[in-house]
């Protein structure tokens, strides 16, 4: 899906994914300027081994993220058809997902903030923006997904 598509398709007046596809969508997008500083700081620290994994680590995660965006709608669509138990249980059990990749990318973030070069703040700074928006959608889809549990 193009980006305007996927703008089009959360602002739409239909049923549709939501917050937690946006959020998971951040979190990719959080990943990818952390994966833009890594990448960039490698060209004058080639020999930089944390870096090159934390490339690596990057670049999954905000893989895991996209599908855990198309997963999250999927699993919004069959709780707004059903509102069943089990559809809840799904909707939680995605959540749970990204809330792990969060927990992640944190970690990656603290460990080559340091290792990045000067220029490349602006992208830590936006991946660590992105990063806490993910988190806070999360949590906030959580407490109302409970809520509908309860």
């Amino acid at each position: 899906m193009r980006v305007e598509e996927l703008i089009d398709t959360i602002g739409g007046k239909r049923v549709s994914p939501g917050a937690g596809a946006a959020g998971a969508v951040t979190l990719a997008l959080a990943a990818a300027c952390a994966a833009k500083a890594a990448a960039i700081s490698l060209k004058h620290q080639p020999q930089n081994a944390g870096l090159w994994q934390s490339d690596d680590i990057l670049e999954r995660i905000a893989r895991f993220a996209l599908a855990g965006a198309d997963r999250d709608a999927e699993a919004f669509t069959a709780f707004i058809k059903e509102h069943t138990p089990g559809a809840i249980a799904q909707l939680i059990r995605e959540g749970d997902k990204i809330a792990h990749l969060i927990d992640v990318l944190a970690g990656v973030l603290d460990k080559i903030a340091p290792e990045t070069e000067a220029n490349m703040s602006g992208d830590i700074t936006a991946a660590r923006a992105l990063m806490e928006a993910a988190r806070t959608i999360q949590l906030t889809n959580l407490a109302e997904v409970q809520g509908e549990k309860a």
